[in-house]
């Protein structure tokens, strides 16, 4: 074997070893952010905006009608039925929404839309193809955004554990008398070490709530015990009083396979995939959130009934008829047996 064969073997070796390691780091990259998650969990650890905006959507544009998906009980839609909708809940300037079809100009049409409105690119757009032959497709999108500040930037507070972890976070808060940033807190109730919630006040009329206690609820049922605990004359934020939280960020893409190839009850339409990337962001300075939304249907090529295209041609034997609007007969008949009268 020359030395050229040596060296082109170990150039082809060295390549291809590179090539593995780079696959074997999307992988994990993509593993790391990409979650599928089963249908009983949404609305236990996390409630998002984004993906009720596509089932509000499917309920009142596409379906026109309550969502049940053929034999199949789903916790998702069980969830969000129960909750008011995001409408209620967020100004219209936070998010977008659109029922599309599945064509490259409706893609192009929300990539606009969320650019104009959030400066911001979709995650999620991509994950989906868009093809002139999926007309009859529908996509639902949507997309949330929304960032606040607190009245004033808390300090940043040494690094310490969580939950008698081993490694150390970085955490904000109050540990000394500031009387700037006390004003920026507001207790709701102190009922021990273990149970108490308090608000964190914002440059807008956003609020940031914070709770520690019986966590193992669903966290809308969790809010509703928190809300009639409030104590509208609960003590301000004192001197001696300290305040510790935890920066949190938050970057993943969640996939809800279990809804997956579920057709709607009394329709043709059956749900393919349905995505959500969610990214939120705490620090001393505020809260960023982003919340994104894709949901694509299908129409069930079986149970579907198209419409069939008519064809108006007369190009076989016919008769034309000249009539005034309010004459029961025609002024004018005249029968087209052949070419006798048709123009070159």
């Amino acid at each position: 074997m020359n030395n050229k064969i040596k060296i082109l073997i170990i150039l082809t070796a060295i390549f291809l070893i590179v090539l593995s390691g780079l696959n074997l780091m999307t992988t994990a990259r993509d593993k790391a952010k990409n979650i599928p998650l089963n249908d009983s969990y949404y609305g236990q650890d996390m409630y998002t905006p984004a993906l009720p905006l596509l089932f509000e959507d499917l309920k009142n544009e596409v379906v026109k009608g309550p969502i049940k998906l053929q034999g199949y009980d789903s916790h998702i839609i069980d969830t969000i039925n129960s909750i008011d909708p995001p409408t209620n809940r967020l100004d219209e300037k936070y998010y977008y929404k659109i029922v599309a079809k599945r064509l490259p100009e409706y893609k192009k049409i929300i990539e606009d839309a969320i650019w104009e409105k959030f400066k911001e690119k979709s995650k999620l757009i991509d994950k989906i193809e868009w093809t002139p032959g999926n007309a009859y497709h529908i996509v639902l999108y949507a997309m949330v955004k929304k960032d606040v500040e607190f009245m004033n930037e808390f300090e940043i507070l040494d690094t310490s554990a969580f939950d008698n972890s081993k490694d150390k976070f970085k955490y904000f808060g109050i540990k000394d008398k500031n009387d700037k940033l006390k004003n920026n807190v507001k207790p709701l109730f102190y009922k021990d070490k273990d149970n108490y919630a308090i608000l964190l006040h914002t440059k807008t009329n956003d609020e940031i709530i914070l709770y520690r206690g019986d966590i193992n609820k669903p966290v809308n049922d969790i809010w509703k015990d928190v809300k009639k605990r409030i104590n509208q004359d609960e003590e301000r934020f004192s001197e001696i009083d300290k305040l510790m939280v935890p920066f949190i960020n938050l970057d993943n893409m969640f996939e809800y396979k279990e809804l997956a190839d579920k057709q709607i009850q009394n329709t043709n339409l059956i749900i393919k995939k349905v995505l959500e990337s969610v990214e939120f962001k705490l620090d001393n300075k505020g809260a960023k959130l982003k919340n994104e939304a894709l949901m694509l249907i299908e129409r069930n090529a079986v149970a579907i009934d198209f419409i069939k295209p008519r064809f108006f041609y007369f190009d076989k034997p016919f008769v034309l008829f000249m009539k005034e609007a309010d004459k029961k007969n025609p002024y004018f008949m005249l029968k087209i047996k052949d070419t006798e009268y048709l123009v070159k």
